[in-house]
């Protein structure tokens, strides 16, 4: 009976800690000890993997899980990038705009709750690309790569536009202008 809710813990609690990494790398990219904090980050990304193959395979996912997986991987990504764009100016633009973009994803679900989108918001193409270019990024950035990684976060920024826009506008499937209907229905409302 036990493992009927542990088998939902299990998914939830690697999401966790992969929020909870920040810490260990904190103090490893502090100290500028690359090896460690590149050995967390790799067990980090590892759980983020691990946590929806779990949560798949053994049927458990919930909502909590949508919502906790993708933060966890917002705060690793912005806690890392915050502390390399500290050390590297180089990269202080592309942070405030991965930044930006992080919390207008994170506000989607708000935003089609308040125009009244029903449609599920789950990670899209664009956004499994974006977490892989920012992954990559900072796997440059461990190995004292700035530049390289600079414009990798420039691809992951382009990447993030192609994400909020397609939860914006594209849809799964063959309908993907559900967009122009609902500015039809709109516009018919109001005449």
């Amino acid at each position: 009976m036990r493992w009927k809710y542990i088998k939902y813990l299990i998914p939830n609690l690697l999401s966790f800690l992969r929020m909870l990494a920040v810490f260990p790398l904190w103090w490893a990219i502090s100290q500028d000890d690359y090896s460690t904090a590149f050995w967390i980050y790799g067990i980090a990304l590892l759980t983020d993997w691990l946590d929806g193959f779990l949560a798949r395979k053994l049927k458990a996912v919930t909502d909590i899980g949508k919502l906790l997986d993708p933060l966890a991987d917002k705060v690793l990504h912005l806690f890392v990038l915050y502390q390399f764009q500290a050390k590297y100016s180089e990269l202080a633009t592309q942070f405030i705009f991965i930044l930006s973009f992080a919390v207008v994803l994170a506000a989607l679900p708000g935003i089609a709750t308040f125009f009244r989108v029903k449609r599920r918001l789950g990670a899209n193409w664009f956004g499994k690309r974006k977490l892989c270019a920012e992954a990559a990024a900072i796997i440059l950035l461990f190995l004292r790569q700035p530049q390289l990684a600079a414009w990798t976060l420039w691809a992951a920024i382009v990447l993030a536009i192609g994400s909020i826009i397609g939860h914006l506008v594209l849809k799964e499937g063959k309908d993907y202008r559900w967009w122009l209907r609902w500015l039809l229905r709109l516009h018919e409302r109001k005449n």
